[in-house]
């Protein structure tokens, strides 16, 4: 589907350094640096400080199949009860900044069919510094998981923790299946626990 954009535009995320790791919210707009991507057919936005990466896993996602939506300039609109992610310049639409090498226009590389005009958003994954995963290894069942308001609507925010070794384009793939199927009524973390809490109940009757 695509929405007709015309009216009541507003900026959702922006490319300002100054707010590269902090949002900063007016009465109608949020801004961030940012890459939207549409990943089995939902709307992600993939955040994170300036040169963490976000290009480079948009480049692998897309040619692992996934489609852009726009980079480091992200447009939303409200549309109904939907932030619709868009592209805020057209002449912008299919370029990508790559550190080193300069703007590559993704279209052109990979094809027309890799570009999504526009969808809603599902939810945010924010890139984030290694050293998270010391929580984790501190308590194995914590989710990196936050909440996040984008123009009065709540979206889950994951964090996912950069790294050496870590297949960061199959993490997002990942992020993205399993909040499809918690939005969807199955959440596996949870039935899990409850799985693993019956079992210990049981054994101690």
């Amino acid at each position: 589907m695509v929405y007709d954009l015309n009216n009541d535009q507003l900026e959702l995320f922006t490319s300002d350094s100054t707010i590269e790791d902090t949002l900063v919210m007016t009465n109608e707009s949020i801004a961030h640096h940012g890459i939207a991507l549409e990943i089995f057919g939902k709307g992600i936005v993939i955040i994170g400080k300036s040169g963490v990466g976000k290009s480079e896993i948009g480049l692998e996602l897309i040619d692992r199949g996934h489609r852009l939506i726009c980079d480091d300039l992200v447009e939303g609109t409200k549309f109904g009860n939907e932030i619709i992610l868009s592209s805020p310049q057209e002449f912008g639409l299919g370029f990508m900044e790559v550190r080193g090498i300069g703007f590559v226009n993704a279209k052109h590389l990979f094809g027309k069919d890799i570009l999504c005009k526009n969808l809603p958003l599902f939810l945010v994954i924010k890139l984030v510094d290694n050293d998270m995963l010391d929580i984790i290894n501190q308590d194995r069942l914590k989710q990196l998981v936050e909440e996040i308001s984008v123009l009065g609507k709540k979206f889950p925010m994951y964090l996912l923790p950069i790294g050496a070794n870590r297949n960061l384009p199959i993490l997002v793939e990942l992020i993205v299946k399993y909040a499809t199927a918690k939005s969807d009524g199955y959440d596996s973390h949870e039935a899990f626990i409850n799985g693993q809490s019956n079992f210990i109940q049981g054994s101690s009757e």
